[in-house]
């Protein structure tokens, strides 16, 4: 983990990046089903921690996005 990368107020790690991609994957119209295996995730339920973080920011992300 690296601190404060590129001034980030926050830590970088490649766990970040995950989180960035399926995030990025959602966003754009994959279904949630896609990311998950993508993701390597068992379950489809590992993967909707993502869908907590898109509504947290903004339901308006959401347009489009299939989460089937």
């Amino acid at each position: 983990m690296i601190d404060g990368v590129g001034g980030a107020p926050f830590p970088i790690s490649a766990h970040t990046f995950r989180h960035s991609f399926a995030i990025h994957l959602l966003l754009h119209g994959r279904p949630l089903k896609y990311v998950s295996q993508l993701l390597g995730h068992r379950n489809v339920e590992s993967t909707e921690i993502y869908t907590n973080v898109l509504t947290f920011d903004g339901v308006h992300f959401l347009d489009g996005v299939d989460f089937h």
